[in-house]
Order: structure tokens, then C-alpha cells, then sequence
């Protein structure tokens, strides 16, 4: 259990007099928050070498800002994307995406199996160390850790899922031993409408936060939660020297000034060699760092949307779509709207027309369209 007591209790850095800061990492989330280069990715990065040299901790790691500081994680990430343009490994957006729709069917998994264990081996209906060590439940401790996540709530219709999942994981998803370590330059947040108001709901809905230094008060407060500028925290009073340097508020009763300690990009690279070693000898290596195309598990949505149209109709609204997709197939588009499934399919080629039910018109697909572009695609 050793690797496991060292996560909960993970050295952070040092406060205003010197003592040392640690972070309890399990069941709960982070939000990190301040102006470009004052070490924001940094104290995320610390979090996510911390959680990589436990073997038995699965990573995901998505960099929106495609930044080299990230690039690394490749050799012991489940799954990783940097960025937002196209790759080797697809589009990024794209791997975002499947990435969340896996981690919330695992969460909701998780929990129905938390439910049915004995009260000796599950006291709390949560995940406990032990469970997540235990190979026979397969249930290891997650650390998924974003940075500029902004930028997923940026990308037109798909970010209406990305949204959707984001905010649901971050409300329940640490119970069940998921980690979440989301940094931003943007707290205040982009967009209108509901990918907007989803934004400030994922945004809110962190535990801990800590904030490097922002532009006024007003930031600080959108990091550090409502109410810290009138208890006396301000992370813009911060000097423009004090890089890695912030305020720590929610981690426990105290909310300290804290330097994180400095993992610079050598120390990430060589941290990380070792943490693959460590996986390797376990076995725990998966997904993409040992090498596997996320592609091959990724859903063929125009396979898919195909299968929902029963015998005799020629075509489907796309909001009936949607809804026969997360009955059918609740593991893989449970969080399906009409814009984003009519987004991914229009997509391929297929044209959005008037579909006729029950006396009413509405925008949808129609079959013949679907599988020509399913020709398409086997003859490219």
C-alpha cells in the first residue's frame, strides 16, 4: 500500500514559513489558475509526476495548448492528446472526446460494483486503497489532468459533449477514485450560451484551487472560489517575480501561500523513464503508452447511426437519433445531443434535410445518404 499512502499525500511545496505543503490527492479535484508563465503547468505537471510514479495509478493527460512541457506523459499515459491539430494519433478533439465518454461508462461502472461488495471490503460505497490495488477489481486510482481547458470548450458542436462530460466527471467522478487536475490562463471562461454556463459549473466545482498570479482580484476570486478576496486572498497582490509561487485554498483549514517545488522539463523527463520501468515491471503499462491505436476503439458513429434506423424508415430526425443512441448505446453516447450527433455525421458528407414525423418536419438524416457515405469511406 505503500505507493498508494505516498498519493494521498503528495509533497507540494513549501509556505510563507517555511514549512512543507502537502496535498491529499484522493477523491478529490484541482483547479489551477493564473497569467501565462507564472507556472501554472508547471504545479499541474508536479501533480501528474507525483501520481506517474505509482504503478498502479492509470493517467490521462490532455494538454490544450499543445505545449512541449506535456509531450512526455506519452510514455506512461493511457491515453494523451496535445494540442488541437490533426496528429498521427488522430484529431486530438476526437481522442479528447472518446477519452471522456471511457472515463465516465468506467465511473458509472465503478459505482454499481462499489454498491454490491461487502460492507467490510467497501465501507463507505467508495473506492478505498486496498480496492485499487487489488487487481480483481480492477478499479486503479485515475489521475486525469488538463491543461488549457479552455480550449475544449472552444471547438463548435463538439464541445457541447466535451462540456456535458467534463462537468459530470468533476462532480462525481473523484468518489469513485478518479482524479481530476484542471489548469487554466482563462478562469473567467468563453463562449455564451450553454457550453458557456457549463464552463463556469466545471470551473466551480473543484474542491481545491490554487492560483498563481492573475490580473486583479476579480480573477483570483473565479480561481480560488467565491468569497476568498473578502477573507483576504488576493492572488494578483503576488509578485510578477514569484514564479510557481500561490495561493493554496481548500486543500485543508488553512489556505498558505505556497512555492511549489520545481520538477523542470529534465527532472519530468527522467521521472518519467522511471515511472515507465516501474509500469513495465508491473504490468500496468496501457493504452496508448504501451502502444495501443485508440483508434480501433473508437466508436464508427455512421455504423452506428445506421444501426438505429429500423426496417421501413428512410429517415430519422436527428433528435430521435440522438435519443435511440443513448438508449441503445448509453456506454458510448449517453451524454448524445442533436446538434453534436448532427455535427459528427454531417461531418462525413451527409446532408441535413427535412424529415417528416407524425406531421411535423424536422432536420435529420436520411438512410440512403448514410450509407452512401459509408461507400465513400470503404472506397477512399
Amino acid at each position: 500500500m505503500q505507493a498508494h499512502r505516498h498519493l494521498a499525500a503528495c509533497p507540494f511545496g513549501l509556505d510563507e514559513r517555511g514549512n512543507k505543503v502537502e496535498i491529499s490527492l484522493l477523491w478529490t479535484s484541482f483547479l489551477i489558475g493564473a497569467q501565462p508563465r507564472q507556472g501554472k503547468t508547471f504545479a499541474a505537471r508536479l501533480l501528474g509526476l507525483y501520481g506517474a510514479l505509482d504503478p498502479y495509478v492509470k493517467l490521462t493527460v490532455f494538454d490544450g495548448g499543445g505545449k512541449p512541457d506535456w509531450r512526455k506523459f506519452a510514455l506512461v499515459a493511457d491515453r494523451y492528446a496535445f494540442g488541437l491539430a490533426m496528429t498521427r494519433d488522430g484529431d486530438p478533439a476526437e481522442i479528447v472526446l472518446e477519452g471522456l465518454r471511457e472515463i465516465k461508462a468506467d465511473v458509472q461502472d465503478r459505482y454499481e460494483r462499489l454498491s454490491k461488495l461487502p460492507v467490510d471490503v467497501c465501507p463507505e460505497g467508495k473506492l478505498t486503497r486496498e480496492i485499487a490495488r487489488d487487481p480483481k477489481y480492477k478499479m486503479p486510482v485515475r489521475i486525469v489532468l488538463l491543461d488549457e481547458f479552455q480550449e475544449y470548450f472552444d471547438l463548435g458542436d463538439i464541445s457541447k459533449e466535451i462540456a456535458a462530460l467534463l462537468v459530470y466527471l468533476v462532480k462525481v467522478a473523484p468518489a469513485a477514485g478518479v482524479i481530476f487536475v484542471d489548469a487554466t490562463q482563462r478562469p473567467s471562461g468563453i463562449g455564451t450560451g450553454q457550453v458557456a454556463q457549463q464552463f463556469i459549473s466545471f470551473r466551480d466545482n473543484h474542491q481545491v484551487r490554487f492560483s498563481l498570479r492573475t490580473g486583479s482580484w476579480q480573477v483570483s476570486d473565479l480561481v480560488l472560489g467565491s468569497g476568498a478576496y473578502s477573507e483576504g486572498f488576493d492572488s494578483s497582490t503576488l509578485l510578477p517575480s514569484y514564479k510557481g509561487v500561490g495561493i493554496l485554498r481548500g486543500a485543508s483549514d488553512v489556505t498558505p501561500t505556497v512555492r511549489t517545488y520545481l520538477a523542470d522539463a529534465d527532472d519530468a523527463e527522467k521521472i518519467l523513464i522511471a515511472a515507465r520501468a516501474l509500469r513495465e515491471a508491473a504490468g500496468t503499462l496501457t493504452g496508448m503508452a504501451a502502444g495501443e491505436d485508440v483508434a480501433k476503439v473508437s466508436r464508427d458513429v455512421l455504423a452506428d447511426v445506421r444501426s438505429m434506423f429500423e426496417r421501413g424508415e428512410n429517415g430519422l430526425q436527428w433528435e430521435d437519433l440522438a435519443e435511440r443512441l443513448a438508449g441503445r448505446l448509453p456506454e458510448h453516447y449517453a451524454d448524445i445531443t442533436a446538434e453534436s450527433i448532427s455535427a459528427q455525421i454531417r461531418a462525413f458528407g451527409v446532408r441535413s434535410v427535412d424529415v417528416k414525423r407524425s406531421g411535423k418536419a424536422l432536420k435529420g438524416a436520411k438512410a440512403d445518404d448514410i450509407d452512401a457515405a459509408i461507400d465513400r469511406r470503404k472506397a477512399a
